[in-house]
């Protein structure tokens, strides 16, 4: 609400919160002897890092990409339809 953004399909927490759990979560439980890769933190391994620089890096692709499609429109009264 503070930011004016109408969400009403809850993407963000769906995909955004829940997507980052699973980058992050990879990083503390993946398990390298279940065959599907993982060196999660919990299991010995050093997967955490990069899994969060990754996080971050996603992060700041969608942010970016969103500000450069998403400013103009709005600058242009294309954003949204009248109500």
């Amino acid at each position: 609400r503070r930011l004016k953004v109408d969400d009403v399909v809850d993407a963000f927490p769906v995909h955004g919160a829940c997507g980052m759990w699973g980058i992050v979560a990879v990083g503390l439980f993946g398990n390298p002897d279940e065959g599907m890769g993982g060196n999660g933190i919990f299991y010995g391994g050093d997967q955490l890092n990069s899994q969060l620089s990754t996080g971050f890096l996603i992060i700041l692709w969608t942010g970016g990409l969103s500000v450069l499609i998403l400013l103009p429109l709005r600058k242009l009264g294309m954003l949204r339809m009248g109500d």
